[in-house]
């Protein structure tokens, strides 16, 4: 099974997030600010964002996002 067919989910760290906002550079379907920390608009990842979903995450400097795979 793909990594694409297997359901992915965002964790967010609002302690960690200081708001940089490189995240919701790369993927604004899954990210924004609020108040100057990261929101998600869903915790669930469409398969069609994944890539940008994870290139968002590891932009973060502080490490406050984390993208799994959702156990099954």
């Amino acid at each position: 099974m793909s990594s694409e067919a297997t359901p992915h989910r965002v964790i967010a760290d609002r302690s960690a997030c200081c708001g940089y906002g490189t995240c919701v550079e790369i993927c604004p379907e899954i990210y924004r600010l609020e108040g100057g920390l990261v929101v998600l608009t869903t915790d669930i990842v469409p398969a069609e964002l994944l890539a940008r979903a994870i290139e968002g995450a590891e932009s973060c400097p502080q490490g406050a996002l984390v993208v799994e795979a959702v156990a099954g």
